[in-house]
């Protein structure tokens, strides 16, 4: 009993100080959960459920706790706008729990079980975030907004096909509604710019850090226009800023094009 029961205490500690993660890349908050078997159930089959029951729970505890910390915006963190309504938090915690499995529990000699999940940032979750942002199109899609491989059709040479913007000279942070400003303080790109349909199931911005990877990405490629960041704004450093010459260069290209409005941009991080 008193084995047990020190086993209890160690996995309590270890789901203490699990922490989840946002890979911007991927796009997906995931967390582990670790969960001790009830030393009072009839069998092994029945506390080995009951621990991966635990391990869910503390997993999807940790979810929240990451999703809390993501930037909304520039200016606005996911806490804080859950904190403005009972009924944002419930969503959340709805939408949390809706994860899926990565790969198979891990069972231990104690009886203990270790599970990972993980759940998209796009979606329902930005759907819901992003509620209060204003967007320049809401026309619903026919089609699901989805960059594809057979969007990868050789453009014309002059021809741009999405933007990338390299940020790996300024300390840029990932959000979920991020914004692109000129040097004079003009907004190049944010959702006024864009279909709110992209924006929920593909997010406004793509993060990765190699420029190859970049050029190769579907939302993209095939023929990006490349522009360097000068510097960063606002409270959470998720907004970028670009020279004058650039902005002027991409308003005039999205006066025939559509990658801004398809969200079609990837910033470029450390």
């Amino acid at each position: 009993m008193k084995k047990v029961s020190l086993i209890s205490i160690l996995v309590l500690v270890l789901s203490l100080l699990a922490q989840g993660e946002i890979d911007w890349e991927r796009r997906v908050v995931s967390a582990t959960g670790i969960g001790a078997p009830n030393p009072n159930a009839p069998n092994m089959a029945v506390k080995r459920a009951g621990a991966i029951s635990a391990a869910k729970m503390y997993a999807v505890r940790d979810l929240m706790a990451t999703i809390k910390g993501m930037y909304l915006s520039s200016e606005q963190t996911a806490e804080n706008y859950m904190m403005t309504s009972d009924v944002v938090k419930t969503q959340v915690e709805g939408i949390a729990r809706a994860f899926r499995m990565v790969g198979e529990p891990q069972y231990f000699e104690d009886g203990s079980v270790q599970v990972t999940v993980e759940m998209s940032i796009d979606g329902k979750l930005s759907d819901l975030m992003m509620s209060e942002e204003t967007f320049g199109d809401t026309t619903p899609l026919a089609e699901e907004a989805t960059y594809k491989l057979s969007d990868l059709t050789p453009p014309k040479p002059e021809v741009y096909t999405g933007l990338i913007v390299d940020c790996t000279g300024v300390e840029l942070r990932p959000a979920l509604s991020p914004k692109v400003y000129s040097k004079s303080g003009r907004e190049v790109y944010g959702s006024a710019n864009v279909n709110k349909d992209f924006a929920v199931q593909q997010g406004m911005m793509g993060y990765l850090k190699n420029l190859d990877s970049a050029k190769e990405n579907a939302r993209v490629t095939n023929n990006p226009f490349i522009v360097k960041a000068i510097e960063v704004k606002g409270t959470n450093k998720a907004d970028i800023v670009i020279s004058d010459e650039d902005a002027a260069k991409i308003d005039e290209l999205a006066k025939n094009l559509n990658f801004l409005r398809e969200c079609r941009v990837i910033a470029l991080i450390k």
